[in-house]
């Protein structure tokens, strides 16, 4: 936990009120607002963003982080249930357009949960963004929330805070947490640009959106963002292309046992009759040792209790 002092606390305010844009709630990692931030390891370059070579990319590097004492969660996120983002800051460059998106992977992929296409920050009053957290949303101890914005008005920049949040199962959504768009990425040396003067009109926005600016520009270059796969569900120990491949696996292997028993009584009857005095000598069995074949699946991630 981190105590101010007098002193730290007057410089914290002097940043918090100049500079850009920066999320406040819930407290980014390595945040002033964050309490697991010690003094020491306070950003207090918190508001600028990204490097134009995308080499501190995503979250400012501090999901490296997450899983150190810097990572401690700051917030539980209960599937089904809506919350509101808080950012503060001193220039909100005539707005722009935000994406709130999440991580479940430690930063690799983030799925959109709610976009917002243009005054986004407001130019004035409201300082929040509301959103819904999937139902389906997995169990995750230490996942990554993320506020993104792209200005309207100056440099053609990408802004990133993210923050360590706990995410809680509640049940089947309309639609599947994985097939969620991916966050939008550009103006961080990626062959993506959004227009100057423009609230730019992400690609795939996702299902849950707010516009504000209906003649938003779309950006330049290539910038759709693919969207990931659902990861393979385990099916009676296996993903659904994987039980594919086990039913084949098992009805082979069943065949072999019929070929094997259906072999075995033609060798006795055959043996029966060709037999001309004695008994015959018993051969013994070798034991067979079947192969297993190995499906790729994903890893399972339990239910909160």
């Amino acid at each position: 936990m981190r105590i101010t002092t007098l002193a730290s606390g007057l410089s914290l305010l002097v940043a918090s009120t100049s500079g850009h844009m920066q999320m406040s709630n819930p407290p980014p990692l390595r945040s002033e607002f964050n309490p697991y931030t010690a003094d020491r390891n306070i950003d207090y370059s918190m508001t600028n963003p990204l490097r134009k070579d995308g080499s501190d990319f995503p979250c400012k590097g501090y999901h490296l982080e997450l899983s150190t004492s810097l990572g401690e969660p700051v917030i539980k996120m209960q599937g089904g249930n809506s919350y509101k983002m808080t950012f503060t800051g001193g220039a909100s460059h005539e707005g722009g357009s935000c994406q709130v998106s999440l991580s479940v992977d430690g930063g690799s992929t983030f799925y959109v949960l709610h976009s917002y296409i243009g005054n986004c920050p407001a130019t004035s009053g409201n300082n929040t963004l509301p959103f819904r957290v999937p139902s389906d949303v997995p169990f995750v101890q230490r996942a990554l929330f993320a506020w993104t914005w792209f200005n309207k008005l100056g440099n053609r920049e990408m802004y990133m805070n993210c923050a360590s949040v706990t995410t809680l199962h509640e049940g089947p959504d309309k639609i599947d947490f994985f097939d969620r768009p991916r966050m939008f990425v550009a103006n961080i040396g990626n062959g993506c640009t959004t227009e100057e003067s423009e609230d730019v009109r992400f690609p795939d926005p996702g299902p849950e959106l707010t516009i504000e600016n209906l003649a938003a520009a779309p950006p330049i270059g290539l910038c759709d963002p693919s969207k990931i796969r659902a990861p393979a569900r385990k099916e009676k120990g296996g993903s659904k292309e994987g039980s594919k491949e086990g039913s084949k696996e098992e009805n082979k292997e069943e065949n072999k046992e019929e070929n094997k028993e259906e072999n075995k009584e033609e060798n006795k009857e055959d043996n029966k009759e060709g037999s001309c005095s004695g008994p015959m000598d018993k051969k013994k069995e070798k034991s067979e040792e079947h192969s297993v074949t190995l499906i790729p699946g994903s890893f399972v991630i339990g239910e909160a209790d």
